[in-house]
């Protein structure tokens, strides 16, 4: 049996052509490029349109509390304002002071 002097091989010892090209000739990677950021901008612009849709039926929403708010409200002092007309107001006499033991 013989000693081996040369160490084993792995996977770095394996020699290929990567990083050795000219990428003035692949242009198609520039190509590839752009769709992809073209298809990013699209995605975009629909989550922009989706992000304007809710904060519009938000802000509906608020006017329609606001408007709920003041409705109820308004009905709130005319009903007041028409116990205060139509009841006499008793006033109470104090019997005095109250202590239990």
């Amino acid at each position: 049996m013989a000693i081996r002097t040369r160490p084993p091989r792995s996977v770095s010892d394996i020699k290929t052509h990567s990083g050795r090209t000219n990428n003035k000739h692949e242009t198609y990677r520039n190509y590839f490029q752009v769709g992809a950021l073209e298809l990013e901008r699209w995605r975009r612009e629909r989550e922009r349109e989706a992000a304007a849709a809710r904060i519009a039926d938000i802000d509906s929403r608020i006017a329609d509390i606001d408007k709920e708010k003041l409705e109820l409200l308004a009905d709130a002092a005319e009903a007041h304002g028409e116990k205060k007309n139509d009841s006499v107001l008793v006033e109470k006499k104090s019997s005095g002071l109250k202590i239990k033991y």
